[in-house]
């Protein structure tokens, strides 16, 4: 993987992420994954196509999911993980993959993305078979991980 695409998902996953709920998590260190992976509590799904193909797995535990929630909702209190609350994280999810698209385009590769699928459960295991998964932890207050898994491979 090459580090000008996986740096265009961290710039737009930060940019947009301050944007929206006015925070600015601390980048993590990006790291290798194996298959299967286990998952926090909910995950916004987003496939890639185009010049990359391969896909996008933001995870997060729901506690997290909604405080982004109600900072994106103007501090509207978000008790649970309720349909508007996964709404505002799959559009926040859709975002940061739209401006990711713009960076890419900068340097000369085309995506187009699917809508965001929501999963949430408890033990959840994500599997993509023979690829590459680059694990980008940006935390938040309080030591919460909003976790990117990238995945794709060149068409």
């Amino acid at each position: 993987m090459k580090a000008e695409v996986i740096n265009s998902f961290i710039k737009a996953s930060m940019d947009v992420i301050q944007q929206t709920t006015g925070v600015q998590p601390k980048l993590g260190k990006a790291y290798r994954k194996t298959t299967p992976y286990k998952s926090n509590s909910m995950v916004v799904l987003i496939g890639l196509t185009g010049d990359l193909q391969g896909n996008v797995a933001i995870t997060m535990d729901q506690n997290l999911a909604c405080s982004i929630a109600s900072m994106m909702m103007g501090g509207v209190e978000v008790p649970v993980l309720d349909e508007m609350a996964k709404s505002a994280v799959a559009e926040l999810g859709n975002m940061i993959l739209g401006n990711t698209g713009i960076l890419l385009a900068q340097i000369g590769i085309r995506i187009d993305v699917t809508p965001p699928t929501i999963l949430t459960g408890e033990k959840m295991e994500l599997s993509n078979q023979n690829a590459l998964i680059i694990g980008v932890p940006l935390i938040f207050a309080g030591e919460q991980i909003f976790e990117l898994n990238i995945s794709y491979r060149v068409k």
